[in-house]
């Protein structure tokens, strides 16, 4: 690719992230007040239904699905983007902890196959548990092994005002609902913040084949390949 200053920006909820690339180099996050040749937008086409090609040229646009009923946004599609650009080949599953939402997605030869989304981010920032430095792992082999108690181990936890307990009753669940996606599969993480570490010990606590990649990078990665696609069409 032409080694030209360009901006990329995607929406990522209720802001957006902008980052600066010359070529194929990111070049650090873009102030509000950056200019370049060229501003791409990602994300501003109608959604696209899975099985469909991770790599979008822009816009591109999330990815749906009906059943289960899901929808992708186009901040994640970019990660995974940037997960089969660095990691050529990938054929697994990929965890992507983006915002409120985990969405657990199928990946095989670049092509998103099916995905599950869960609102555990968006239930430990309500319950006050997020930004815990530990995790209760006993808590989640409970839940895991009987996840139909969640809602009573919860409310236990709060009366004890064990914010670990609580993300490990979370993550059980989480784990106990993807069980079919991540059993004897490769799995990569891709999450950032506090989070991401309560993430990588509920998976090494279930000896996941786990490798874990930060969000913003694989967003960036995303946006060159994505850019790189607009250069080949």
């Amino acid at each position: 690719m032409e080694n030209s200053d360009w901006i990329g920006v995607v929406a990522d909820h209720d802001t957006r992230l902008a980052w600066r690339f010359s070529g194929d180099t990111p070049q650090g996050v873009a102030r509000a007040d950056s200019s370049a040749p060229q501003i791409i937008t990602f994300g501003g086409a109608a959604s696209q239904p899975v099985p469909a090609k991770v790599i979008c040229p822009a816009p591109g646009g999330a990815l749906s699905q009906t059943q289960p009923l899901g929808l992708l946004p186009m901040s994640s599609r970019l990660a995974l983007a940037g997960l089969c650009r660095a990691a050529k080949d990938f054929d697994g599953v990929a965890c992507v902890v983006d915002g409120d939402q985990s969405h657990w997605v199928q990946i095989s030869a670049d092509e998103a196959v099916s995905f599950q989304s869960y609102l555990t981010p968006s239930l430990a920032r309500s319950l006050g548990a997020e930004g815990s430095e530990t995790l209760d792992t006993d808590a989640l082999s409970d839940t895991l092994s009987r996840p139909e108690r969640l809602a009573t181990q919860l409310s236990s936890a709060q009366v004890a005002e064990d914010a670990a307990a609580t993300l490990g009753h979370l993550l059980g669940a989480e784990l106990a609902a993807t069980r079919p996606y991540w059993l004897g599969q490769r799995v990569a993480l891709i999450a950032t913040g506090p989070l991401s570490t309560a993430y990588k010990a509920a998976f090494a606590s279930q000896h996941l084949m786990m490798e874990h990649r930060d969000l913003h990078d694989l967003q960036q990665q995303g946006m060159i390949a994505c850019n790189g696609a607009i250069a080949d069409g």
